[in-house]
C-alpha cells in the first residue's frame, strides 16, 4: 500500500516538524500522491504574512496567493493560504452578515492589532479559517503544512482550552468542529518530519508525544534526505580507527564520513524511540537540485512505501 493509499482515508493531514526539516517538500510530495491517485486535494500553508511568497504554492507555480478562497491549480487540486486575519474576516461575516461592516471592522488598524496580539486570537483566527474550509466539503482531503513545532501543539491544544470559557455560539462551535477534525482518527491525523541529526530527531519524538497526548494520531514520522551509505559495517569500523586522533581536517571524505555517522547514529534513534503507533518512513536524501524535482522524487518514493498502517 502507497503513502496515498494509507493517508487519504484521512480528510486532514497536518504536516509539521522543525524549520528546514523539508516538511514542505514533504506536504507537497504528499498533496502530489494523493491527486496523482484521482483524490480531490486541497494543499494549505498556515502563515500570518501574505504580503511574502509562500515557498510550498510556488511549488504549483502560485507563490502569491492573497485571500481566504482556494485557487484552482489544475483539475481536482487547489492551494490556499490560512491566516488569523482570513480567519477574523470570515468570523465577522458570519456575526454581522453585512459586508460593509465587516470591511470596516478588519479596516480598523487598532482592531487588527488587538486581534493578532490577544492571547489565543490568531491561533482561534487560524483554526476558523481551516474549519470553514473543511465545511465546504469540496475536498476529499486538505493537506496543512504548519508553520513549526510550536505552532502545531499550541493549535492542537487550543480547541480544549477556548471551550472551557467559549463552549457555544460561532466561535464555539467553529473550534469543536476542528477538534473533532484533528482528534477523530478517522477524519484527521498528523504527519512529522525530522532530519539525521541528533537533535531534530529527539524535538521530533517529543512533539509526536506531545500530540498523542492531545489525542491527536501521530500516523507516521519521516527521516528526510537520509545520505546513502556505501561502506559495510566492518568497513566503517576500520575507517573510525583510521581517522581516530588524525588531523583529518585536509583529509578529502572525512567530513562526509563523520556526516554519515552521525546520520546512521540519528537513524538508529529514530527507529529506537519513534512511538509504536506511527509508521516509521526513512527517505533518501535526492539526487536532484532543482525544488521540484526533489517533491517529484518524495512523491515517488512515498508511493512505494508502507506508511501509516493502512486505511
Amino acid at each position: 500500500m502507497g503513502a496515498g493509499e494509507a493517508l487519504w482515508a484521512k480528510e486532514l493531514v497536518l504536516v509539521t516538524g522543525k524549520g528546514g526539516v523539508g516538511k514542505t517538500t514533504v506536504a507537497a510530495a504528499l498533496a502530489r500522491s494523493a491527486h496523482a491517485a484521482g483524490k480531490r486535494v486541497l494543499i494549505a500553508e498556515v502563515t500570518s504574512d501574505t504580503s511574502t511568497q509562500s515557498q510550498l504554492l510556488g511549488l504549483f507555480g502560485h507563490p502569491e496567493i492573497k485571500g481566504e478562497d482556494p485557487v484552482r491549480f489544475e483539475d481536482r487540486l487547489h492551494g490556499v493560504r490560512i491566516t488569523p486575519s482570513a480567519g477574523h474576516r470570515l468570523f465577522l461575516a458570519a456575526a454581522l452578515k453585512v459586508g460593509v461592516l465587516v470591511n470596516a471592522a478588519m479596516r480598523s488598524a487598532a482592531l487588527n492589532r488587538f486581534l493578532m496580539a490577544a492571547p489565543a486570537f490568531p491561533e482561534i483566527g487560524t483554526l476558523y479559517h481551516l474549519v470553514t474550509l473543511l465545511r465546504s466539503k469540496r475536498f476529499d482531503h486538505v493537506v496543512v503544512d504548519l508553520p513549526a513545532t510550536g505552532h502545531a501543539l499550541g493549535l492542537a491544544s487550543l480547541p480544549k482550552t477556548v471551550l472551557s470559557v467559549v463552549p457555544s455560539g460561532l466561535i464555539g462551535q467553529a473550534i469543536q468542529e476542528g477538534l473533532d477534525a484533528m482528534t477523530d482518527d478517522a477524519r484527521g491525523c498528523a504527519v512529522l518530519v525530522t532530519l539525521p541529526e541528533g537533535m531534530p530527531v529527539t524535538e521530533s519524538v517529543e512533539l509526536a508525544r506531545g500530540l498523542e497526548k492531545l489525542d491527536i494520531s501521530v500516523r507516521a514520522m519521516i527521516l528526510n534526505a537520509m545520505p546513502p551509505n556505501p561502506f559495510t559495517d566492518d568497513e566503517r569500523a576500520a575507517l573510525r580507527d583510521h581517522l581516530a586522533g588524525r588531523d583529518t581536517s585536509l583529509l578529502l571524505g572525512a567530513r562526509e564520513f563523520r556526516r554519515l555517522e552521525r546520520a546512521l547514529a540519528a537513524q538508529e534513534q529514530f527507529e529506537r524511540d519513534v512511538p509504536a503507533t506511527a509508521a516509521k518512513v526513512t527517505i533518501p536524501q535526492s539526487t536532484k537540485t532543482a525544488h521540484g524535482e526533489v517533491v517529484s522524487d518524495v512523491a515517488a518514493y512515498l508511493d512505494q512505501v508502507e506508511i501509516g498502517g493502512g486505511a
